[in-house]
């Protein structure tokens, strides 16, 4: 029987990881550290649970209208970010997909009437939101299986939770032990100025989001969505953080919690959150 066993709560700002420096430690403002130090805290927590394959909902892996699962059975190339390219760039990546478990979310969107599309091809560019926290923290051995989802501008909170719900529902379906991603930032007002912290209002918000997540309390913190996301200007609007409720919730678990840290970027609250 397939379950999702842990769900990754991760950042990919990119002066949090550049390929040459991610693990010698040079970063540009002492701010920087507890977060760098949390994703690799957050790497062996993944490394520990040992899932199947990985479902990661990048907010820069991003469609208009369709939500798109790669299937695409090798994902392998060399990444140059087009937002940062003097921060990453040259990043080579090589690990499995799982064509079988992406075909089996797909199939559950297009029974239930959601636009989609299953990609299936070398050629399907990976963005920096998906390569940088797998390939500099969270499988640095490329061994795992990943399934990269689309955050859809088209698609509302509510059709974000709802493709969090199929992906567990695939996970079930195709007996994987899955850990599900969400790769972005909780509050997004992004200002010039990399070691720029969020308001104390929107840090506030950040930590009781945070502290929801951790408690278990994720129906509540599901109603609070829409209000805290247009408060606080959720990176994407909050899809991703939509998406990861709907599968913690479709999951029927509650699971035990780390907050490795939090910590800025542009303005904008990162947090490395682990549920396992």
């Amino acid at each position: 029987m397939g379950e999702l066993i842990a769900v990754y709560l991760t950042v990919h700002t990119p002066r949090y990881c550049t390929y040459e420096t991610a693990f010698a430690g040079k970063l540009a403002h002492p701010d920087f550290r507890a977060v760098r130090d949390g994703l690799v805290e957050q790497g062996r927590q993944l490394a520990g649970v040992q899932p199947d394959a990985i479902v990661i909902n990048s907010c820069h892996l991003v469609a208009t209208f369709p939500t798109v699962v790669d299937g695409t059975p090798r994902h392998r190339g060399i990444l140059t970010a087009q937002e940062a390219p003097e921060l990453i760039h040259g990043v080579e990546y090589d690990f499995p997909g799982d064509y079988e478990l992406a075909s089996a979310i797909i199939d559950r969107g297009r029974a239930a009437g959601h636009v989609c599309t299953l990609a299936a091809d070398v050629h399907y560019p990976l963005d920096y939101g998906t390569v940088m926290p797998l390939v500099c923290y969270l499988d640095r051995t490329q061994r795992i299986p990943v399934v990269p989802v689309s955050v859809t501008l088209a698609n509302d909170l509510e059709e974000c939770f709802t493709w969090g719900q199929y992906v567990v529902r695939a996970v079930r379906e195709r007996r994987r032990r899955a850990a599900f991603v969400a790769s972005g930032s909780v509050s997004h007002k992004l200002v010039r100025g990399p070691e720029r912290w969020p308001s104390p209002e929107d840090q506030e918000l950040d930590h009781r989001f945070a502290r929801m997540l951790a408690d278990g309390e994720y129906e509540k913190l599901w109603a609070w969505l829409p209000e805290y996301a247009e408060t606080v200007e959720a990176e994407m609007g909050g899809r991703h953080l939509a998406m990861m409720l709907g599968a913690i919730l479709e999951s029927g678990r509650r699971f035990a919690a780390a907050l490795h840290a939090y910590g800025p970027s542009s303005g904008s609250g990162n947090y490395v959150i682990s549920l396992s």
